[in-house]
């Protein structure tokens, strides 16, 4: 999710919550943290998180095959 699109969110869910009826400032003070928060938790999109994963994959299959290999130039060497 792109930051702007989570402040949206952070927003939105604000004006819903029992925090709806807080004063401007401590609903900005409450934006800002949470905006902060969500910031220093690094997170990833989702289209960044299917990369990741299918290059894991991708590496778990080769690792696989290579110990299949290893094992069997093992098995020849004895």
């Amino acid at each position: 999710m792109a930051p702007e699109s989570m402040k949206k969110r952070i927003d939105q869910l604000l004006e819903k919550s029992p925090f709806a009826g807080l004063s401007a400032d401590l609903k900005l003070a409450l934006k800002s943290q949470l905006r902060a928060l969500i910031t220093e938790a690094n997170l990833i999109t989702r289209e960044e998180f299917e990369i990741q994963s299918e290059a894991l994959q991708r590496a778990s299959a080769r690792l696989a095959l290579l110990e299949e290999r290893l094992s069997k130039l093992e098995k020849d060497a004895d």
